[in-house]
């Protein structure tokens, strides 16, 4: 990683940059949550993505993807449990363990929230070129590492 100089302008841009990854991050969050209010609520959804994509999980390995912890995991997962959505398995060869399984119905549920949050994000990112979008994911990895 460069090391830079900290200059009254660079301190104001690093102030700037973060202020505007607040606004988008929240209005994403905000028009996400808007849009999948006829359904369940966008953290169900993480998990019933999660295990849209890879089922089984244990609770923990969810949380260890979501990056939340565990006690949150449970109490979505309860609810998600609760709607039919997932359900939960015991390991054969170690009934301690339990894995979390989607059903049919949150098969179901996620491939249509899959399609409205596509169609959101088109309509959100309609503005951005190809271009732009690689420069942010690429800025966005850089700033992850």
């Amino acid at each position: 990683m460069e090391n830079r100089e900290q200059t009254p302008l660079r301190n104001e841009l690093e102030r700037e940059l973060e202020m505007s990854l607040r606004r988008l991050f929240r209005t994403l969050r905000k028009g996400l949550n808007e849009v999948y209010s006829d359904y369940i609520p966008s953290n169900e959804f993480a998990v019933l993505q999660t295990l849209f994509i890879q089922s089984p999980l244990m609770a923990s390995e969810i949380a260890n993807e979501l990056k939340v912890s565990s006690s949150h995991i449970t109490a979505v997962t309860d609810r998600l449990v609760g709607k039919n959505y997932i359900q939960r398995v015991r390991s054969d060869s170690d009934r301690r363990i339990v894995y979390l399984e989607i059903t049919e119905d949150g098969r179901e549920i996620a491939r249509k929230m899959d399609n409205i949050k596509n169609n959101y994000l088109e309509k959100k990112f309609a503005a951005l070129t190809d271009e732009d979008i690689k420069r942010m994911i690429d800025s966005s990895i850089k700033l992850l590492d």
